[in-house]
């Protein structure tokens, strides 16, 4: 079984009738015998608003809270994209970095 690795930006799962063609695409890929494994970004403007709050609340957000809070988008969409296919009856799990574990070092900000 060949992997295809899908990657949607934020447009592509800027509402839920976006998020409902981006499981179709993932279902077609699957009903042609491919594993698939989905990245997504965050919906669209949902980053933003976060650096946003982040900044109105505080001058000095911790690094590390900081990378909690602007990933949270990434997450949200994940969930979204899986719980569409669960419903659409395909297995899906969702996943956060360190249940893989997916490590990263130094400052990542935007």
């Amino acid at each position: 079984m060949k992997t295809v690795v899908l990657k949607f930006g934020g447009t592509s799962v800027g509402s839920t009738d976006r998020i409902k063609k981006v499981a179709n695409i993932i279902i077609s890929f699957v009903k042609k015998n491919y594993k698939v494994i989905v990245t997504s970004s965050a919906m669209s403007g949902v980053t933003n608003d976060l650096v946003k709050k982040s900044r109105k609340l505080s001058k000095n957000f911790s690094d590390a809270e900081y990378d909690v809070l602007v990933s949270s988008g990434e997450q949200l969409a994940c969930s979204l994209i899986a719980g569409r296919l669960i419903h659409k009856g395909l297995e899906s799990r969702s996943w956060l970095a360190w249940h893989i574990p997916i490590l990263a070092k130094g400052i990542h900000k935007t």
